[in-house]
């Protein structure tokens, strides 16, 4: 079942939370209007989500729970707030703290009881809440006077936070076996301390921005539909939102279709109201190009006069493997003078490899437009444009592009195209990159294993399967 986003209003919120564990709604203000604008109703289903088996979840709503939580600062939340932070006592978000700091009287009895069961190297988190509690207890003052022994300075600026000037004798008595060169912690003790005994010193509050769960998601969100299977993204094509069938329709795009789904796609693009549906059906049909009707189809949609920019740029990328054929060259070259049709027309040049293409993408490695200049980048990859490499490297710095940079530099880094090469350029890209994480490295890899493929050879880090 796929819930309309735009009337989430209308389902109980248990479904509505369920639901979005499944990945069939995206987590965006119309979510969170339908779980907080009603606490009578939301409370208790929030509270009973939290509490069953979350393990098979397709999206874990952990976040989501805890910031409904801190919303309606409900001391309802405390046990699974608790619960939480037992699982990952070294890593406890902030909204957590918060949270719990909200409620502190309820808090203060689970929490000591969490920090008796964990061991001393694992338990800072949790000490760290008791002393922003804002709750004076000997138990507290107990446990953060023992951890001196344990972590001098870290605890004394606990001790600080807890604002008990009883805690000075075992400062003081910590501090007697520091030596001459502890110098900046003997200040900061000091410190500490005659604050301590300040009669005037004020009670510590722990220092918050105010808490703004709008600013945390987007107004609108498409479900994350690369977590559903292939029935439920077929279903999606149906779904009364247009950006839901758009997203559903993309998410076939460079899959093999099965007849029935071909069957869909194509009556999408060319019924749908919707022209951005319109042109996700047409884009995902690029890999149906090797079907004569299906061809036959999308050229003469070609030939329409009065097309929206948003559906041609999908029907050209969708027919970029016939780019042989002069008509669809001549509609990728004038989507291209269109500025707004640019990036589309860019994708389809790299995706159609035609060589008449191959002088576009240097001009625009520098555009001010980033979906031009990914493109641009993908672009010089596939032509293998090395005389563009500079600029490329220059990519790897720009957090939003480096992905694309890397892939394109595998693809075009001149280089013997052989198995037994690819090894040395991949700690060639590592050295020339600062380094890769797990996923780039990854990402390298396949691009060296495409330009093997491309070149008609076995790839060498994944099978052809793959």
């Amino acid at each position: 079942m796929f819930l309309d986003p735009d009337k989430l209003q209308e389902a109980n919120p248990a479904e509505v939370l369920l639901e979005a564990s499944r990945a069939h709604l995206g987590l965006d203000h119309r979510f969170l209007h339908a779980i907080l604008d009603r606490p009578a109703e939301s409370l208790p289903a929030v509270v009973a989500f939290g509490e069953r088996d979350r393990s098979e979840d397709r999206v874990d709503l952990a976040l989501e729970l805890i910031a409904c939580f801190r919303y309606w600062r409900a001391p309802e939340g405390v046990p699974f707030l608790v619960q939480f932070t037992r699982e990952d006592p070294e890593d406890v978000p902030d909204d957590v703290v918060y949270a719990l700091v909200d409620n502190a009287q309820l808090a203060l009895e689970p929490l000591l009881k969490l920090y008796g069961e964990l061991e001393e190297s694992s338990n800072g988190e949790v000490a760290f809440i008791l002393a922003n509690l804002g709750v004076r207890d000997p138990r507290i003052l107990e446990i953060l006077t023992d951890r001196l022994e344990y972590d001098l300075s870290d605890t004394v600026l606990l001790l600080d936070m807890y604002r008990d000037p009883a805690a000075v004798p075992a400062i003081e008595k910590a501090a007697e076996s520091l030596e001459d060169k502890d110098k900046e912690l003997k200040q900061e003790i000091a410190g500490t301390v005659a604050s301590l005994q300040s009669l005037s010193a004020a009670e510590n509050q722990l220092e918050r921005e105010p808490f703004d769960v709008w600013d945390l998601y987007p107004e609108d969100a498409d479900p994350p539909v690369d977590l559903l299977d292939e029935d439920e993204r077929f279903e999606l094509l149906s779904h009364p939102v247009a950006s839901v069938r758009a997203v559903a329709a993309h998410s076939f795009f460079n899959q093999p279709l099965s007849k029935e789904l071909r069957a869909k796609l194509l009556d999408l693009a060319q019924k749908d109201e919707s022209a951005d549906v319109r042109g996700r059906a047409w884009e995902s049909l690029i890999d149906a190009a090797d079907q004569p009707d299906v061809v036959a189809v999308m050229l003469k949609a070609l030939h329409k006069p009065d097309m929206p920019v948003e559906e041609r740029g999908g029907l050209v990328v969708g027919l970029a493997p016939e780019s042989d054929r002069n008509e669809v060259r001549k509609a990728i070259t004038d989507l291209y003078a269109i500025p707004e049709g640019r990036a589309k027309a860019l994708e389809a040049m790299w995706r159609g490899l035609h060589r008449s293409f191959s002088d576009y993408f240097p001009r625009h490695l520098d555009d001010d437009d980033v979906e031009i200049r990914r493109a641009a980048l993908w672009g010089v990859g596939y032509y293998g444009l090395k005389s563009e490499l500079e600029k490329v490297r220059r990519a790897f710095d720009d957090e939003e592009l480096r992905t694309d940079a890397l892939f394109a530099y595998a693809l075009a880094l001149p280089t013997e195209v052989s198995r037994g090469r690819m090894k040395g350029i991949l700690q060639r890209i590592e050295k020339d990159a600062g380094g890769l994480s797990e996923l780039e490295e990854e990402l390298v890899k396949a691009a060296l294993d495409e330009r093997l493929m491309l070149a008609g050879k076995e790839p060498m880090f994944r099978q052809v399967d793959d």
